[in-house]
């Protein structure tokens, strides 16, 4: 990766300025200095000016680009051997007020034939954070949680998550062995109280060194149209969604619009469900791990319907990665692959 020189000083001025009056940084510079803020070449000081004046002036696209290669470069890559595009999962919010169900999602997935990789938080750091304004994570259940109360494995590094790709098709690897530089950085929310770009890159990078499908999820309607014009630039193949609560699978209850990214093209693949709601699904009764575990289990089982939201995005999941050629293929293999799991 080639880097430039740096004026830190004059980087801090032009993007410290304020929403109204702050400068864009050039792709190349946007790279280099996040390269050399991942590798711990910045003073705190300018670290933490930078995290808090991005957390106000926002990105441009090619400083994602910028974010996003400088991390790619540095990350620890995992490797799959399979026909179809393995999905990525970021995780990084949990759910507080309803059911974590992207587990569940990503397990339907797995079971069809997809390969699936989720990274986050570990399990020992998962909601251990001190009580913050901002998306305050305290009390809520992580993916990784849900993960070890189901008996699926965590991947303790690149390596071992590869493997579990091979033999499962579905593997969890927390950012810290992932990308130490990253999840260093995530950890200074501690610190400074508020989210930054960080916690958007992570969103966007691809762990393998080949094409991927990425699901992202938001949730503040103005980045949908940023991380679309992302993945439009670059030409990554992506679905981009309202998340529930912060994390990339559809609201159970009411089916956010799904928006798809192929060979720089984005689109609206299907509209939100805007109708009033005949029947509230069937969910688990509580957030709790335990209360999730136990209605994956039903669904897994055939005993309880996969809410319908998660349904169409599972379809859109099995077409992007070339498991399915068409939604009609899609919809058949994931009613066979849950009533086979029916006791």
């Amino acid at each position: 990766m080639n880097t430039i020189p740096l004026n830190l000083n004059q980087i801090v001025g032009r993007v410290a300025r304020g929403r109204e009056h702050a400068e864009d940084l050039s792709l190349e510079e946007a790279q280099s200095l996040f390269a050399a803020w991942l590798a711990g070449d910045l003073r705190d000081l300018v670290a933490g000016a930078l995290w808090a004046a991005y957390r106000i002036k926002g990105e441009s696209v090619d400083e994602l680009r910028g974010f996003v290669s400088a991390s790619e470069a540095s990350l620890l890559p995992v490797s799959i051997d399979s026909a179809y595009r393995q999905v990525v999962f970021p995780s990084y919010n949990g759910t507080l007020r309803g059911a974590n169900l992207l587990p569940l999602l990503a397990l339907i997935l797995a079971r069809c034939g997809v390969p699936v990789l989720l990274h986050g938080p570990a399990v020992s750091t998962a909601g251990n954070a001190m009580t913050l304004t901002d998306h305050d994570p305290s009390g809520r259940v992580s993916s990784a949680q849900i993960f070890a109360g189901f008996g699926l494995p965590i991947a303790h590094d690149s390596a071992h998550a590869s493997k579990l790709l091979q033999q499962q098709g579905l593997s969890y690897l927390p950012i810290e062995q992932l990308h130490p530089g990253i999840g260093q950085m995530l950890q200074l929310r501690q610190q400074l109280g508020v989210r930054s770009s960080a916690h958007t890159v992570v969103k966007l990078i691809n762990p393998f060194q080949i094409s991927a499908v990425h699901c992202a999820g938001v949730t503040h309607p103005p980045y949908l149209e940023l991380l679309q014009a992302f993945f439009s630039t670059t030409g990554r193949s992506a679905l981009c969604l309202r998340g529930t609560e912060g994390e990339p699978f559809a609201n159970p209850k009411r089916r956010p619009d799904l928006h798809t990214c192929v060979a720089k093209d984005c689109a609206l693949w299907m509209a939100k469900d805007d109708k009033p709601l005949a029947q509230i699904p069937v969910l688990p009764e509580d957030h709790s791990v335990s209360a999730t575990c136990r209605f994956m289990e039903q669904v897994l089982a055939g005993r309880t319907p996969l809410p319908a939201p998660l349904a169409d995005q599972a379809l859109c999941l099995l077409s992007l990665s070339g498991r399915s050629a068409d939604v009609d293929s899609a919809r058949a293999l994931l009613s066979q692959t849950l009533s086979s799991n029916a006791e």
